[in-house]
């Protein structure tokens, strides 16, 4: 993703971004100058001016000749991230007070390949809350899981940010494999339940739970408060039978 595609995602339209790039390369320009790197039309940048004003991303100075404008430095930008954040999450309650009025059926989702995976990593780390429990199956045939292709680059930074609690349920060859954590609690199927090598994860976080195949690199999430406590009471009383 390139800077103007990152200045567009926190607001800027086409042409603030390109405005304020360009002054960011020249330093001080009046309209013709900017129009001319550019290659906006003078009046597109008229109407560009304001708005990067109001945003404090430039400034202007006024001259004999008319005004000059300088842009401002780029650590600006977090304000207009962090604007948009707060806003975000301002409005989150009532979009999952709306998404919640359909939950009465579950929903089921399909993924696929490696950025599929990803997904559903992603979504447990931002979706759970600061110091929430995830359970999980891990059932993997060569002991170690090597998952760090399937993970986002966020997740074990959110993941130990936010203080999240995993109870884990696994074959002895990859609970040897795991160091110790005090977020983690590791039990191992026993011997007499059979191989354990399916290579297939079972995620059980918030009121989702999610089925990873790493086989064929698909997955599958199912969104159900019910499903979720049903697995969830399934894991813990298992979980508890094990040494």
């Amino acid at each position: 993703m390139d800077k103007k595609e990152i200045l567009e995602k926190l607001g800027l339209t086409k042409n603030e971004s390109a405005i304020y790039l360009a002054l960011l390369e020249i330093g001080t320009a009046n309209i013709s100058k900017i129009s001319e790197r550019t290659s906006i039309h003078r009046p597109l940048i008229y109407k560009a001016i304001p708005s990067l004003l109001q945003k404090n991303l430039i400034t202007e100075s006024k001259k004999q000749k008319g005004s000059v404008y300088s842009a401002e430095p780029p650590n600006r930008l977090e304000s207009l991230f962090d604007d948009l954040t707060i806003d975000f999450f301002e409005i989150l309650p009532d979009l999952e007070d709306t998404y919640g009025k359909h939950e009465s059926k579950p929903r089921v989702r399909f993924l696929e390949g490696k950025d599929g995976t990803k997904r559903i990593f992603d979504d447990v780390v931002r979706s759970l809350k600061k110091g929430d429990v995830f359970y999980r199956y891990s059932s993997n045939k060569d002991g170690n899981e090597k998952k760090d292709k399937y993970l986002p680059r966020i997740y074990r930074k959110m993941r130990d940010d936010k203080k999240l609690q995993r109870q884990v349920i696994t074959n002895s060859q990859t609970a040897v494999h795991k160091k110790p954590s005090l977020d983690r609690f590791t039990k191992v199927m026993p011997d007499d339940f059979g191989p354990f090598e399916h290579n297939v994860t079972e995620i059980i976080y918030g009121n989702k739970v999610a089925y990873i195949d790493y086989n064929t690199e698909t997955a599958m999430v199912i969104e159900s408060k019910r499903i979720a406590e049903f697995q969830k009471q399934i894991f813990q009383t298992f979980y508890k039978k094990l040494h």
